[in-house]
């Protein structure tokens, strides 16, 4: 019973790991005032599955969540974690927070890199953010998800209604 009651409280998190997973561009903008509940979903979610997710911090660097948070070396930095995530070669789940907007020029071009560089393997960056300056210097580059995308009109998207 008591799993049952864990997976239930899990099912939010993996409905969203479900749909960064099949978002269209490598950069998701995941509108939240509430990141680290977020992250806490992901960890138990990777920790279980055993599937590749990080968290980055402004203040901390980029840490492996599967992996009981051991730190990333040479990703404190935004760019410096963009690097890595383009030049890993497996399936990754990148959240951010922290990320101050809007992005400077070199950051978009790392992004712009990723969204280019598709591969086999998923490789998501995920801003957790409701910061409109950042999420305004991405804008085009990024799927966004959760939270009222202000301007954005409902279109048909493979038979479904998506803003």
């Amino acid at each position: 019973m008591t799993h049952t009651m864990e997976a239930a409280g899990l099912q939010p998190g993996i409905d969203t790991l479900d749909r960064i997973v099949d978002a269209e561009s490598a950069l998701v903008v995941l509108r939240t005032d509430q990141p680290e509940v977020v992250v806490e979903q992901f960890r138990q979610i990777t920790r279980r599955s055993g599937q590749s997710a990080y968290v980055w911090y402004r203040d901390d660097g980029l840490r492996s969540l599967r992996e009981g948070d051991v730190r990333v070396p040479g990703c404190r930095r935004v760019s410096d974690t963009l690097r890595y995530v383009l030049q890993s070669m497996h399936f990754g789940i990148y959240l951010m927070i922290g990320v101050e907007g809007p992005l400077d020029r070199a950051e978009q071009t790392l992004l712009r890199q990723l969204e280019r560089g598709r591969s086999d393997q998923v490789r998501r960056v995920v801003l957790l953010t409701d910061d409109e300056a950042l999420i305004d210097s991405v804008e085009g580059l990024a799927t966004m998800m959760g939270g009222s995308v202000a301007g954005a009109r409902p279109r048909l998207r493979d038979g479904r209604w998506v803003v």
